[in-house]
């Protein structure tokens, strides 16, 4: 006789897989989080212009004690959005 808990935990099996597949996508690698030096590389601003966008909180950015992290993603998105008013 067939046991349906057999077929439980092999799909639970697969559900765990691809769990932990998407959350591979979700993570940032570390070569996508950079510095000032990031931030000014994708955008092509000046590094007192980053941090005036900064305190101005107009540019997407992730504040770790007093360290600055921007994301390449976020910072791409940010110019494709057209939120780059730099007056």
């Amino acid at each position: 006789m067939h046991n349906p808990f057999d077929d439980l935990q092999d799909r639970l099996i697969r559900l765990e897989a691809l769990v932990l597949e998407l959350h591979s996508y979700c993570q940032p690698s570390p070569a996508h989080l950079g510095g000032i030096e990031l931030a000014m590389q994708i955008t092509g601003l000046a590094q007192s212009t980053i941090y005036n966008l900064v305190s101005a909180d107009r540019i997407p950015y992730m504040k770790r004690g007093k360290k600055l992290y921007f994301s390449r993603t976020d910072l791409e998105a940010w110019i494709m959005d057209g939120k780059q008013d730099v007056s």
